[in-house]
């Protein structure tokens, strides 16, 4: 089955506020703004956030709902950057837009990793890959 296009939807507390840290932190694209729900791009991917109420409503017909419950990550956003510098200074960028860094930048044998949440609670963590690395 070929896949057409894959896209991400997050219950977030406040979609305006959601887009304004993707967009400081990541430069992320507005693509659309309806109300309770943002749409950015990262990248060729493309995000729904939906406020939760919305959320919830558009997921009522398969008698599913969604809390948010921070600190609780069911999924992780991953993202990879150009440059180890770019993996470690995401950590400012994520904190001065309302973001909350896990830790420091983690080191791995293929390069380095950097972990922090949106201010709704979602795991977020930034790659660099090492081309010199051999694993």
């Amino acid at each position: 089955m070929p896949v057409l296009r894959a896209a991400f939807s997050f219950p977030v507390a406040d979609a305006q506020r959601t887009y304004r840290f993707y967009k400081a932190v990541f430069g992320a694209d507005c693509c659309e703004q309806d109300g309770d729900v943002v749409t950015v791009a990262l990248g060729d991917t493309q995000i729904f956030f939906m406020q939760t109420d919305e959320f919830n409503f558009l997921l009522k017909p398969a008698e599913v709902e969604v809390q948010i419950t921070p600190g609780l990550n069911a999924a992780m956003l991953s993202l990879t950057v150009e440059s180890r510098d770019e993996a470690y200074g995401v950590l400012k960028l994520a904190a001065d837009a309302g973001g909350t860094p896990c830790r420091q930048a983690v080191p791995y044998p293929w390069g380095l990793a950097s972990y922090f949440t949106d201010p709704d609670g979602h795991l977020i963590e930034v790659i660099w890959r090492d081309a010199r690395a051999r694993v």
